[in-house]
Formats: C-alpha cells, structure tokens, sequence
C-alpha cells in the first residue's frame, strides 16, 4: 500500500473511531498526529531494508502484530492516561491501521505470500542485499505501473481512488482538520 492509502484507512478509521466513540471531530492537531502515525511502520522499516539491508522485505518490527502494534497501542494508552485522549487515539488507530492495511495487500496481492513476517520476532526475513530508498522506491513505482496492466491492478487501483475520494469527502465532512496548520497565515498589508 502507498502512504496515501496508509493515510486514507487511517483517516477515516480515526474520525469513525473520535465520533462514534467519543462523540468528536478530528481536531488539527490530531490529524497531525494521525498523519505521521499511519507512516511510521514505514518510516522504521522500510529504510532498514531497502537501505541497510537488514530485512529482506521492509517488514519488521514496527510492522510486526506481536511488537509494532502492541508497542503503538500502549503509547496510546499512556497519551491518554495523560490527557491527550486524541492523540493517543491517533497513534494507536494510526500506526494499526497501516498494519492491518498492509496485512490486507499482502494476502492479496504478494507473491509469494510474506504474511509471516508481520509476526516478527517470532518469524523474520533474512537479510538481503539493500538496493538503497530511491533505488527500491523506484523499482516499486514500475511494478505499479505494470500492475495496472492486469485486471488485478485496475481493481487495485479503483479500489484506492474511491477511498481516497470517499476519505477526501470525510475530511470535507470534519472541516478539513490539519488544513489550517499547513496553511501560511497571510501578512496583511
């Protein structure tokens, strides 16, 4: 999954999570928050792979069911034992749903199949050779473009264009919260 699927699954369980269960919009900051959340299995994984060559897949343990998400679940739990009930919303719906998203692409489309993997320690990948993060990034890119060639691919893909249009909307619905920190206040003149 790309990171702006990662995002989109993670945004719309985050707002369906803050107002069904606590009866609340995304705020700014928490969105924040959520962004960075839904790509740190990434963020930790992935150069450890394509970069150091210390995992053969960019799945690890931030990626893994029995340490990542035991670990961003509990980091949750504490933000909120501190009063920063969101934003330890955020982490833990953040950082399970980019795990459960990848768990979801892997028993569809990987071959051969790297499900184990998410149990790390229990299971790990060997390493293998690091072809560096533009290298790999790159390489993954063309696949996709290749993958958009089969039926499998082009129900990936509209598959991931109306989640993104359906999480777009979402954030429409919350009053695009995040919007107004990215923004540069204008000077008046």
């Amino acid at each position: 999954m790309w990171p702006w699927g990662h995002l989109a699954v993670g945004y719309v369980a985050f707002s369906a999570f803050l107002r069904l269960g606590l009866g609340e919009r995304p705020s700014d900051r928490g969105v924040i928050v959520l962004a960075v959340a839904t790509q740190l299995p990434d963020l930790v994984d992935k150069p450890l792979a394509w970069q150091f060559g210390l995992l053969s897949n960019g799945i690890g343990a931030a990626h893994s069911l029995l340490v990542g998400v035991p670990a961003a679940v509990a980091l949750g739990l504490f933000l909120r034992s501190k009063g920063y009930t969101e934003f330890g919303v955020a982490v833990a719906v953040g950082h399970a749903s980019h795990v459960l998203g990848d768990l979801l692409f892997a028993a569809l489309f990987s071959r051969p199949p790297v499900l184990p993997a998410f149990l790390w320690p229990v299971y790990s990948t060997p390493a293998a050779p690091a072809p560096g993060l533009g290298a790999k990034t790159w390489q993954l890119l063309l696949d996709s473009r290749a993958l958009l060639g089969g039926a499998t691919g082009r129900s990936y893909f509209l598959i991931e264009a109306l989640l993104l249009c359906g999480t777009v909307a979402l954030w429409f619905l919350d009053g695009k919260p995040g919007w107004g920190l990215l923004r540069r206040p204008r000077r008046s003149e």
